[in-house]
């Protein structure tokens, strides 16, 4: 009895309302707490991309070759002058020589390429594995000590990335730009 004497005074209507207004209440919550969680994803997942990028770099610092040039030998009676390039750092195939400008020209001894570069441990001893000579004959009927040049050495580290690196002088005085990565 006293059951139908509650259903009897109950307002349907406002408990609808009610009920609806606490299923209201409750979707906004979870819609709060997910957006939340979401943020704090996508803060963790920028982070995970910066550490994976500054990883990234360090990698490719770590594998990349340096090259120098240890001597530019001038052959006068062969009217060329050779580049003895080597490598202090990680193992890289040397890929091609590009002449950009200048008189010079490659010498058909270049076209044994690619070529495996390794690195030189010991700094007393440099041997065929560590160096490259890189032959280049004078094009123009200037003396060897007159002539300008420039040319790209293009070479590939264990990650298999790309470098150049620039090769500019005046006869024997030669300077190597810093290494560009070629994407």
């Amino acid at each position: 009895m006293l059951l139908v004497l509650l259903i009897h005074h109950l307002d349907w209507q406002k408990t609808f309302y009610i009920c609806a207004s606490f299923g209201a209440v409750a979707t906004a919550l979870s819609l709060i707490y997910l957006f939340i969680k979401d943020y704090n994803k996508s803060n963790k997942i920028s982070h995970l991309e910066r550490v994976a990028e500054i990883l990234t770099k360090d990698l490719e610092l770590k594998y990349q070759p340096h090259l120098w040039l240890n001597v530019v030998a001038l052959r006068g009676g062969e009217n060329r002058i050779d580049f003895d390039i080597n490598n202090k750092r990680e193992w890289c195939k040397l890929l091609d020589f590009q002449i950009i400008s200048g008189d010079l020209v490659c010498d058909e001894g270049n076209k044994h390429l690619p070529f495996e570069l390794e690195p030189k441990f010991d700094q007393g001893i440099i041997n065929e594995t560590n160096r490259r000579w890189i032959f280049m004959i004078n094009n123009s009927e200037k003396s060897l000590n007159d002539v300008v040049y420039e040319f790209n050495i293009i070479y590939e580290d264990r990650l298999m990335d790309r470098y150049s690196i620039t090769a500019k002088g005046k006869g024997g005085a030669c300077r190597l730009a810093s290494p560009i990565k070629i994407t």
